[in-house]
């Protein structure tokens, strides 16, 4: 954080009265606890931010006639910062709160003319923060404080309010301080009340203030099915600062590492571990799609979050299984037994303790995820996008390698994001060779790798098909025998990848892996599977308490086409009339609940081989439906709640027959308060984070070829 350093003495100071200077220490440290949500940001880079040590700043004290007191918050010596927020967890409401006493700065007070005081930078280490849940801490760190790599908040007051003329040591007076908090670029005032004492020793301090995360841009938090956290967070501390020799040298280092985890003695192996090796560690080893977010590499990183475990389990969070029973049955059910969940359950309500050493490693015994044969792995150029684009569409080039020029047939397909904080979802087109003289004076010319594109390709050669999709938690594509997809020589992969960038433009270079068939698999005779995307409206209006320029519909698809280019302004009309009705019947609420239902007709024939629901944050639940209000009414895929980081292709248990003549509704649900908008807006379908989709796709399995 380049406003986080020590470089000696600090030179930029805020000159205040002597009641004024005892209280800036207090606003510093409450104003940090709020900064609750992924999009946390400083300007400090992360590598910097990793091996530096940062000391709380000095204050310069100048060798003249002046009278003055230095006081000095330092860590651990009494301070404590507190966040303090409603939490909607599994379902139960509660009051959560995490606490810090890593907090360091200097004050000065010239007691001949307590007008010439200073005051330094307060400084603060947020990754302390400790709550009552060692997995919130973990995610607070990792995903959305992003502490780990950001450890450190700075706070400058401009204001207070209420103090006496006369300082009397050891009067608690009442005070309103007001001061400019900065976070990445966004600066902002914010007041505290409470009471402050001074003594020629000690300056305490309590005070408190209510503030909207969503005005940072740090909040508030949304997991679905799991936590939901309110805007308004209160922030409450108490502040110590000692009274030091002037010019005393600061004993305030304020990097510290994160106290190591104590495990207790417990049932484990016989139990609890197998549960575990074969519902959750395939995801959550080193490198796997779930480890980011929760490590799982040794019976220690369970136990020290074992009424976590309980709980999200309990909750059906975890595994991440979305589909209810409702719909058909689906292979790969990764949902826990009845039994699973209440062993898992009794030891945590045990204590969650270890009958084998922390270090024992947990290792996957069973593959939720199917692996594929990595037969190849096609890696395109690195891109490296911009922060004047927010949302980021390019086409990227990846060559196939045909060593024969026979072409291949792909039987299994994967997508791998590379920077997973940007990729929001990836479109994937085989492009044939005739089109190679098109790829070749795009790819490349604005000096980048690739091409801008939105919507599709980009490319205007005939025969450019679109074969496959990524969104976030889907798993590899493993078709049946005899199934793939034909790759003829020549044929390249061009893949619309959708970048959504917030802070940072790290160089992405995301891989397609193929698994392909075999000589003796094609001898044996191949079928393409068809796949077809179905796009169903999305309209979601501003409610009556919301007001402004965007929440005109007309102002969004100007705003769109300014974005995307005038072709994706008419995407959503263009939906909308193919389910054969107008804005009208799309454009309700239902307090703050937008609906969406169509009815098409099936464009493939053959046996149901996936099932593919999309939508983009607002996403609340959805439902694919075949032949409905009939008596061979099946629903193919209900999710009453939806998640945004589980977007899987389920593949059902039986056959299921569609034909052309079958018709097939689709359904989307969204919640306007599942993300904040710092500007209201009315909602459509298009291809932006702030817009929306009902995206369903079905992949169908020929009778022949």
């Amino acid at each position: 954080m380049a406003s986080v350093r020590h470089t000696g003495p600090v030179t930029v100071l805020r000159r205040l009265d002597f009641g004024r200077l005892a209280l800036l220490a207090l606003v510093v440290v409450g104003t940090v606890a709020m900064l609750t949500k992924d999009r946390w940001d400083w300007a400090l880079g992360a590598d910097e931010a990793e091996t530096q040590g940062v000391d709380a700043p000095e204050l310069e004290v100048e060798d003249d006639d002046r009278e003055t007191w230095l006081f000095r918050i330092s860590p651990d010596n009494g301070s404590e910062v507190r966040y303090v927020v409603t939490e909607r967890l599994a379902g139960s409401e509660k009051t959560t709160h995490g606490t810090t006493t890593v907090v360091g700065g200097d004050i000065l007070v010239d007691v001949d003319d307590p007008s010439r005081s200073t005051v330094g930078e307060i400084v603060v280490n947020v990754e302390m923060f400790d709550s009552d849940s060692a997995l919130r801490d973990k995610r607070l760190r990792n995903d959305f404080l992003e502490s780990t790599h950001w450890p450190f908040a700075h706070f400058v007051t401009t204001e207070v309010a209420g103090l006496p003329r006369d300082l009397t040591p050891g009067e608690v007076v009442d005070v309103a301080i007001s001061g400019e908090l900065t976070v990445k670029e966004t600066a902002r005032i914010v007041t505290f009340e409470g009471k402050m004492s001074v003594t020629e020793d000690t300056m305490t301090a309590a005070v408190a203030a209510t503030v909207l995360g969503s005005e940072f841009g740090v909040g508030p938090i949304n997991i679905a099915r799991l936590a939901h956290t309110d805007d308004q967070i209160r922030l409450e501390f108490n502040l110590v600062a000692d009274r030091v020799n002037d010019g005393g040298a600061a004993e305030n280092d304020l990097s510290r590492e994160v106290p190591a985890d104590e495990v207790a003695g417990g049932a484990f192996a016989e139990h609890v571990q197998p549960i575990l090796e074969h519902r959750c560690v395939s995801c959550h080893t080193t490198d796997g799609p779930g480890w980011s977010t929760l490590a799982l590499d040794t019976a220690g990183d369970a136990a020290v979050i074992a009424d976590d475990i309980a709980l999200v389990t309990g909750a059906g969070y975890m595994p991440p299984w979305l589909p209810s029973d409702v719909g058909v049955e689906f292979h790969n059910d990764w949902s826990l037994s009845l039994d699973e969940l209440a062993t898992l359950a009794t030891w945590a309500a045990d204590g969650g303790g270890l009958d084998v050493s922390p270090d024992t490693a947990l290792v996957a015994r069973t593959q939720l995820i199917r692996p594929l044969e990595r037969d190849q792995v096609l890696v395109p150029e690195p891109y490296t996008g911009s922060l004047d684009q927010p949302d980021d569409y390019r086409c990227l080039v990846y060559e196939l390698d045909d060593p024969e020029g026979d072409g291949t047939w792909a039987t299994g397909f994967s997508f791998e994001p590379d920077q997973t904080a940007v990729v929001h979802h990836a479109i994937v087109y085989r492009v044939p060779a005739s089109a190679r003289s098109e790829v070749e004076a795009k790819d490349g010319a604005d000096g980048q790798p690739g091409w801008t594109c939105f919507g599709r390709s980009g490319l205007r050669t005939q025969g450019v098909e679109n074969i496959a999709g990524w969104a976030p938690g889907q798993e590899p594509d493993l078709y049946p025998a005899g199934i793939g997809i034909r790759l003829e020589a020549g044929d390249m992969i061009v893949n619309q990848i959708h970048y959504h960038y917030g802070h940072d433009t790290p160089a992405d270079a995301s891989a397609i892996v193929l698994q392909t068939a075999s000589a003796a698999e094609v001898a044996d005779g191949m079928r393409s599977i068809q796949g077809t995307a179905y796009l169903t409206p999305a309209e979601i209006p501003c409610t009556p308490e919301e007001e402004g320029p965007l929440c005109d519909r007309d102002a969004v698809i100007a705003e769109i086409g300014q974005k995307y280019g005038v072709e994706a302004t008419f995407i959503p009309g263009f939906i909308i009339a193919q389910c054969g009705g107008s804005v009208d019947d799309y454009d309700d609420l239902d307090g703050t609940v937008g609906h969406s239902s169509c009815d098409l007709s099936a464009a493939d024939e053959g046996t149901i081989f996936s099932v593919l629901g999309h939508m983009h944050e607002f996403g609340a639940a959805y439902r694919m439906t075949l032949n409905p209000d009939t008596p061979e009414e099946r629903v193919l895929l209900d999710i009453p709640t939806w998640s945004f980081e589980w977007q899987l292709n389920y593949r059902p248990v039986g056959d299921i027959r569609i034909d052309r003549d079958d018709t097939v509704r689709f359904e989307c649900w969204w919640d306007r308060t599942f993300v904040h908008s710092d500007e209201p807006r009315y909602i459509t379908w298009n291809e932006g984070t702030v817009d929306e989709m009902c995206f369903s796709s079905i992949a169908v399995i020929p009778d022949s070829e």
